[in-house]
This record gives C-alpha cells, sequence and structure tokens, in this order.
C-alpha cells in the first residue's frame, strides 16, 4: 500500500504544524482544491472565542428569560412516562401509534430521565434545551471560524449568528420543551464536522454518521441531511491526491453513504415493524405531503416582519458574496461549497415550510432554515477598514432594537373555534391561561382550563369499578366535561376510560395512562390520520374526526340508544363508522396496531406498513363506509346517497370565552 504526498502548487507554502509555514520542496502540481487547507492561524484565544461568545450569550440569557414548556412537549412527556412503566413507545396504552415526530430526542429525554428522576422531566427538557442550544451556538461560530482561518483570515465574527441570537423567536423554542434546540445543536456540529473533512481530508465516516441524524430529530431535516451528505461526498471526490482515506472507490464513497444511512434505515425498520408505517402518525395527520403555498407565504412572513428580519439579512448579502466570489476567483471551489452548504439547506428548508402551509405556532417551523442561514455569515476584522463597517454598524444597531424591542404581537381574535386559520404566539396564551409568567411544569399547567380537564379525567377513570370501562362523549369542546355523563364502553385495549379531545398534550399527560385519549385532530389518532382533507383549515389541526368514530370503536352495541342521545351525534353515523371499522385495510391497520407485537406480527407490519401508510378515505363516517366497504356492501347505497348530500364533518364554532381562546390552542 502506497502512502501519497499532500502537494502545494509552486510558490505556495504548507503549514507542517500551526503557525510554521515553509515553502515545500517538491514542485509537483496539483490543483487548488487538491491542496490540504492550512491549519487554524495563531491568533490569541481571546481573539478566536469573544466573537462566537457574545451570540451564544444572548441566545442563552434570552431562552433563560423566556423559559417554558409548550403544551405540546407533554405529549412527549406522556409517551416517556408510558415507555419507563413498560407500556412501550405508545401514546395510548395498548396501541403503537408514532405520536412524536422527534425520537432522538424523545430517546434524549427518557434515557436522562431514567438517570436523573429526582429531576422533574418538564425541568430536564428546559435545561437540555438550554444545552444543546449553547453547543449549537458554540459549534456553528467555531465552523465558520475555522473555514475563515483556514483561509487565512483573522478575528472572525458569526454576524449571522448574532443575527439569530437576538430574535424572540429563537429563544421561546431554545425552552419550549420541544426538539428546536437539538436542531440548532445538529446543524451546528454538522457543519462543523463538514468543515472539518475539507480541513484534514480525512475523517469522513463520523461527520456522516452525525450528518445522517437529521430525520431522527425532525423528518423534514432529512432535506438537510442530504445537503450535508452532498456536500461531504463533493470533499471527497474532489480531493483526489491528497485524500488520507482508503484509495479504493467503494470505501471512500460507499462507507460514508452506508454510515450516513445506518441509524435512519434501522429506525425506518422499527417504525414499520412496530407502527406499522412508513412515516410518523403525525406526518400523515399534518399532510406533510400537501401543498398550500399562499399560506406558507403568510406564514414567512408572519416571521419576518415582526423583526424586519429583511434588514439584517439585506445587509448581510456582502459578507456571503465577498468571500464567496473571492474564493472562487483563487480556484477555491471546495471552500464555496462548503461556505454555501448551510445556505442550501436554508433553502431548501424555507420552501418545504412554505409550500407545507407552514405552522400555527409563530416562527417555529422556520428556526431551522433561520438558524442554518445565519452559519455561513461572517465578518473579519480587516473588513471594518473598508466600507463595510457601515452595514456592519447597521447589524448591530438592528440587533440591538431587535433584542429590546421587536417582538410578535397576534391580533386580537374575538372569535375562535379550533379549527379557525391563525398563527399563535403559543408562549403568550399559556402564560395568559395559566397565570404564570413561566409555565414550565404539569402543577404548572393545572391553573388552565385544560389542566383542569387532565385532572378531572384522571380522577373519573380511577373511580371506574375495577373490570369496568367507561366513555365520555364531547361534543361541544367548550362545554364544561361532567363526569356523570360516562357511558358504558367496551373494548380489548387495557383503559378504564376514553373521551374525545381538541387538545391531548397537558390533558393526556395528566390524565394518566389509564385514559384513554381518542385525538379529534388526529395527531394521536390511528383513524383520523387518514382522512382527506376537505377544507383548508388551522395549519397541523386539519383533520378533524368527529365522535362518531369513538362510539363506533369503543360503544357497546346494546348502548347505542344511550350513547347516540347526545346533540350533534348521529346513530347513522355511528353505524357507519362501526361499518367501516370493520372493511380492509383499515380493519387490518388496527390490529396490527393492537395485536400483541411478536416477530411474526412485526414482520406482517413490515410488509403492510406502505398500503397502511397510503390508505385514506373520508372523516364522513357514511362516505368512509362506501369507500372502505365497497359499493357491494349492506347499506352502502343508502350511505352513498347520505354521503353526497352531507356536509363536511366539522367542529362546532362558538365563541369562545378568552380564558378559553388560550387554554385550548393546542
Amino acid at each position: 500500500m502506497t502512502t501519497e504526498t499532500n502537494l502545494s502548487a509552486p510558490g505556495d507554502t504548507s503549514p507542517t504544524k500551526e503557525g510554521d509555514s515553509r515553502p515545500s520542496s517538491d514542485t509537483t502540481t496539483t490543483t487548488p482544491d487538491d491542496r490540504p487547507r492550512p491549519s487554524i492561524r495563531p491568533t490569541p484565544w481571546i481573539h478566536q472565542w469573544w466573537p462566537i461568545l457574545l451570540p451564544v450569550l444572548i441566545a442563552l440569557i434570552g431562552a433563560w428569560i423566556y423559559r417554558w414548556v409548550d403544551e405540546d412537549a407533554f405529549i412527549n412527556f406522556r409517551i416517556i412516562d408510558n415507555l419507563l412503566a413498560g407500556h412501550g413507545l405508545v401514546f395510548n396504552v395498548g396501541e403503537r401509534v408514532e405520536v412524536d415526530s422527534d425520537p432522538l430526542w424523545l430517546f434524549t429525554l427518557t434515557a436522562l430521565h431514567e438517570i436523573l428522576p429526582f429531576l422533574a422531566v418538564e425541568w430536564l427538557s428546559v435545561l437540555l434545551g438550554l444545552f444543546f442550544t449553547v453547543v449549537g451556538f458554540l459549534s456553528g461560530g467555531r465552523a465558520i471560524q475555522q473555514l475563515a482561518f483556514s483561509r487565512q483570515e483573522t478575528h472572525v465574527f458569526p454576524i449571522g449568528l448574532l443575527i439569530v441570537s437576538v430574535v424572540a423567536g429563537v429563544w421561546e423554542f431554545s425552552t419550549s420543551g420541544l426538539e428546536m434546540s437539538m436542531v440548532f445543536a445538529w446543524l451546528g456540529i454538522s457543519f462543523l464536522m463538514l468543515v472539518g473533512v475539507e480541513r484534514s481530508r480525512s475523517r469522513p465516516l463520523p461527520a456522516a454518521a452525525v450528518m445522517g441524524l437529521g430525520t431522527l430529530i425532525r423528518p423534514e431535516l432529512a432535506l438537510g441531511s442530504l445537503v450535508f451528505l452532498a456536500a461531504l461526498l463533493v470533499i471527497i471526490a474532489s480531493s483526489k491526491s491528497n485524500w488520507s482515506g482508503p484509495p479504493s472507490w467503494w470505501l471512500r464513497f460507499g462507507a460514508p453513504v452506508l454510515v450516513f444511512i445506518a441509524l435512519p434505515l434501522a429506525y425506518e425498520i422499527f417504525r414499520m415493524g412496530y407502527y406499522a408505517l412508513v412515516i410518523p402518525n403525525t406526518g400523515l395527520a399534518k399532510a406533510g405531503g400537501a401543498a398550500w403555498w399562499s399560506q406558507g407565504l403568510t406564514y414567512l412572513w408572519n416571521f419576518v416582519a415582526p423583526y424586519a428580519l429583511w434588514l439584517p439579512l439585506a445587509l448581510a448579502v456582502p459578507f456571503l458574496w465577498l468571500p464567496v466570489r473571492a474564493w472562487w476567483k483563487k480556484g477555491d471551489r471546495l471552500g464555496v461549497i462548503v461556505l454555501c452548504t448551510p445556505l442550501a439547506i436554508a433553502v431548501a428548508d424555507v420552501v418545504y415550510v412554505v409550500h407545507l402551509g407552514g405552522d400555527y405556532m409563530h416562527a417555529r417551523l422556520l428556526l431551522p432554515g433561520f438558524f442554518a442561514l445565519g452559519l455561513p455569515l461572517f465578518a473579519t476584522a480587516r473588513q471594518l477598514r473598508t466600507t463595510l463597517v457601515v452595514p456592519l454598524v447597521g447589524i448591530a444597531l438592528w440587533s440591538v432594537v431587535c433584542a429590546g424591542w421587536l417582538r410578535f404581537v397576534p391580533p386580537k381574535l374575538t372569535s375562535l373555534n379550533p379549527q379557525s386559520i391563525y398563527i399563535s404566539n403559543e408562549r403568550n396564551n399559556w402564560i395568559s391561561a395559566t397565570g404564570n409568567d413561566h409555565p414550565i411544569t404539569a402543577a404548572d399547567y393545572k391553573k388552565a382550563l385544560s389542566g383542569s380537564v387532565g385532572a378531572l379525567l384522571n380522577y373519573t377513570a380511577r373511580q371506574v369499578p375495577h373490570g369496568e370501562q367507561k366513555m365520555l362523549i364531547v361534543t361541544d369542546p367548550y362545554a364544561p366535561l361532567k363526569a356523570s355523563t360516562a357511558q358504558t364502553a367496551h373494548s380489548s385495549l387495557p383503559f378504564t376510560l376514553t373521551v374525545n379531545v381538541p387538545a391531548i398534550g397537558v390533558i393526556g399527560y395528566l390524565a394518566g395512562p389509564n385514559v384513554y385519549i381518542f385525538d379529534s385532530y388526529s395527531l394521536a389518532n390511528p383513524i383520523g390520520s387518514h382522512t382527506v382533507i376537505v377544507r383548508h383549515s388551522r395549519p397541523g389541526h386539519e383533520k378533524y374526526i368527529g365522535p362518531a368514530w369513538m362510539v363506533a370503536r369503543f360503544g357497546s352495541l346494546s348502548h347505542d340508544a344511550r350513547l347516540t342521545s347526545a346533540p350533534n351525534l348521529s346513530s347513522k353515523d355511528v353505524a357507519a363508522a362501526r361499518r367501516a371499522l370493520g372493511c380492509n385495510p383499515l380493519a387490518s391497520y388496527l390490529h396490527a396496531i393492537t395485536a400483541p407485537l411478536g416477530a411474526s406480527q412485526f414482520m406482517s407490519n413490515f410488509g403492510h406498513a406502505l398500503r397502511f401508510t397510503t390508505m385514506s378515505f373520508s372523516a364522513n363516517p357514511q362516505q368512509a363506509e362506501v369507500e372502505l366497504c365497497g359499493s357491494g356492501s349492506p347499506h352502502a347505497a343508502a350511505a352513498a346517497a347520505a354521503a353526497a348530500t352531507a356536509t363536511p364533518t366539522a367542529t362546532p364554532s362558538p365563541t369562545p370565552s378568552p380564558s378559553h381562546t388560550a387554554s385550548t390552542n393546542k
């Protein structure tokens, strides 16, 4: 086995150790992209780190001041409790539905909660969020410094991360109990490792492994993972003679690809066998492949406008364009590719979110793209002696104003129902609902309406006699919940009480594992997630499924007369839903996720996962019966006629009080 020597072009110098540059004794020429990148120039420690520490401290202080835990985070907390109690990765005990969209964040929280049981999982999520936020900013800042240092720049300041660090929307989701801080850390570390591979021309496997984790943090980060992988493979392909890895083409390219896909592929196999789906149930419920461009653009402007983000981003354009132009002219193609990789990730992520229609939470889904956009933007000390000092001063002044005063304030809504199209400030809503400036724990959320509902459900479930099952039917989400109206239920699932609710986080966590939460908006509902969207409504909450399906699935046939006496609940819908539940592929799917999971069931689920994932039908029970059971089934002709004249199922639209508005803002 021969070892190739890294060579420079004539007249160039190649450092043999940091701070020591000597002329090369070999006159063999190579292309600029073949040359090994110089080591980081020896600058004083404080000159390297203070420019990074400034945005880190701003982000950390802002995140702490804005500390809270979002209602959605309690979905994960319920899953964690079930997992540690031996019930499996489930939201409802006995039913394998993937309700989380962030398995890596979920597993990390679970492991730490098991190691640190004395620390409440809510506070653990806050502290972990702060930690990952710091890691993201530190690694991202260090990455752009190393990239610039290796191009003979000094005193590199990551102005892009400064822009990101002063935005209140970033602070809110750094500690929200959700996975966004881990997204920041993943983007920063992946960029740092990409820069490291480009500089050393070696060790691509650890970088490939980390880059492949994106889809395990958030599904749409698969786009960012692929961009990172493409950049990594370009570096390997361009290194040619000075690559220090194996000479074999298959090993050079095949090994990074295999390492990249290893963990995501392993989890995908698990997902298909365990949950019997190809994508998370939440991806189906939120129609992750659908297009709603107009609402997506509204969502984008809703993020840009409150902070006047167009101003610092416009002022920062020269700080990206000038190094790109200079490095390209020097023939440093790899430098340009590495620098622009986060930019490509940002564009891909933002376009996808806009295409999807955004979210109902202000800023949340755009934060990965925003953070990635900030990674390649940097300024240097020598630019202070040029006209570039003008946009730098502009960015600095905007940063002060943004950090101190620019905030998103949603318009006041006088009328609201769960399917209204709006973008909310979730943190402010829950502060109002709980009367707490930092709603974090379950005890804090008990002061909100949803918290009191969860506690009531927990109490009601404990009052059900042993061996019996009860059902609470909610036809008006704003009416008081009365335990006395509970009806007889029947199911092989191990619950004592089932109820349909429009918000499942805090309610589900406080209700406890003995309560089956029938999610009206389908995130945790294996039936509703497969229904089709009739008309656009609240982003991420467009698949409403009525209580008729819960009654049909869990109601006792002998008690139908009593069960269907509730207002807005049709006996015909219940009967049609019951028949639809008995037809394939829906019946087979429900069996797949509730049957005991042995090797044969796992393999069967794996084989049918694609079929179950692509299954869809109407939320209208009578129409669904026709679609699932066929026109030749009993009652099908009557059902088809009824469905043809029926209006789409929708939620009631009362005008709630302000406290209701805030506390049902799931």
